[in-house]
């Protein structure tokens, strides 16, 4: 070819073919199913996650001065003992009521945790002032009626 080189495809205007938009494969009411249904999917993996493999939450703590509950009934105990009027089956129903005292006290402390849903600490396990931690103690003077 000399000169200029001709087109290999001569198209006039008359010819021109407009194309037509592909139909669209997603509709609005499909993709909303689908972004809906991700969504949910997404919910159930965070949920399953969070009951299956997540670390359980730190426990709730509190304390029980547990000294501080036999000082208390050996005061009660001495008082009827000591007491100049006070019979003796008064004294006798003191001193059964004291060595009764530990397994009452030890069925209270071990129902407490299930009560409270809370960890015990013993007062002295605790090193310095607890205000943030909740006393259990007045509780459980309550309870054993000191």
């Amino acid at each position: 070819m000399t000169g200029r080189q001709k087109p290999l495809v001569k198209i006039q205007r008359a010819e021109l073919v407009k194309f037509k938009r592909a139909p669209t494969v997603v509709t609005v009411k499909g993709a909303s199913v689908l972004i809906l249904s991700n969504a949910l999917l997404s919910a159930a993996f965070v949920v399953a996650y969070a009951l299956w493999f997540a670390p359980p939450r730190a426990p709730v703590l509190a304390v029980l001065d547990v000294g501080e509950l036999y000082r208390l009934k050996e005061t009660q105990v001495t008082a009827v003992l000591v007491k100049r009027d006070s019979t003796d089956e008064d004294r006798a129903l003191a001193l059964k009521r004291a060595s009764a005292f530990g397994l009452e006290v030890t069925n209270l402390i071990q129902a407490l945790p299930e009560e409270c849903r809370c960890l015990i600490l013993a007062r002295g396990a605790v090193l310095g002032p607890a205000p943030l931690l909740p006393d259990l103690t007045p509780e459980v003077r309550r309870r054993l009626g000191l």
